[in-house]
């Protein structure tokens, strides 16, 4: 296995297996990398706290050359890890993201908590360097606009990509191959 785990942040309502994230695991296994998807708590009800307790638990090795994909809720989440640690990492893959406000018709207090107080875009730029999201125009629970928004202010390549959905079962999305290209791209760079 290659020194550094790739962490796979998942979102609301999700778990490790489900989505895209075991098919990404075995494909990233297959090359020699070890895919890390922590289970985070409550994901029905989530707030920011006990999740990133959960990753503070779960990342045991944070480096130069480490990779952090985020899901939905899971893009914010590792956004506030990675800021709260300090460590300047290799890159993220933030796949259906959204920044300062839940653009979700689901409102409750415990969700409201990952966008509230504002981000520090710049501190995010330098601790992040690569950064690529990903959204679909026929997102129907994080609309491409929100993603295209957070994109922007982080300053980071977007893809948008025509049907996917929100990159979940339901959509029948269980294999993701724009975030395998964009992993490989990443490893690339560091050789």
């Amino acid at each position: 296995m290659n020194e550094s785990p790739i962490y796979l942040i998942h979102g609301f309502t999700a778990s490790s297996k489900a989505n895209w994230f075991p098919w990404l695991k075995e494909k990233m296994k297959n090359k020699g990398f070890e895919v890390i998807v922590p289970d985070m708590p409550n994901t029905e009800d989530p707030h920011m706290v006990p999740w990133l307790e959960k990753l503070d638990e779960s990342v045991k090795e944070i480096n130069e050359n480490t990779i952090f994909i985020g899901h939905s809720l899971g893009c914010i989440t590792t956004l506030r890890f990675i800021l709260k640690k300090g460590f300047k990492i290799k890159g993220a893959i933030l796949v259906s993201g959204f920044m300062d406000e839940n653009p979700m018709k689901v409102q409750k207090a415990g969700l409201s908590e990952f966008v509230t107080g504002g981000i520090d875009v710049d501190e995010v730029k330098r601790l992040i360097p690569h950064r690529v999201m990903l959204t679909a125009v026929d997102d129907d629970i994080v609309p491409m606009e929100a993603t295209k928004k957070m994109a922007d202010k982080l300053d980071a390549r977007l893809i948008i990509l025509d049907k996917g959905g929100h990159f979940i079962d339901r959509d029948g999305v269980t294999e993701l191959p724009h975030v395998l290209k964009f992993l490989e791209e990443f490893i690339q760079d560091e050789k």
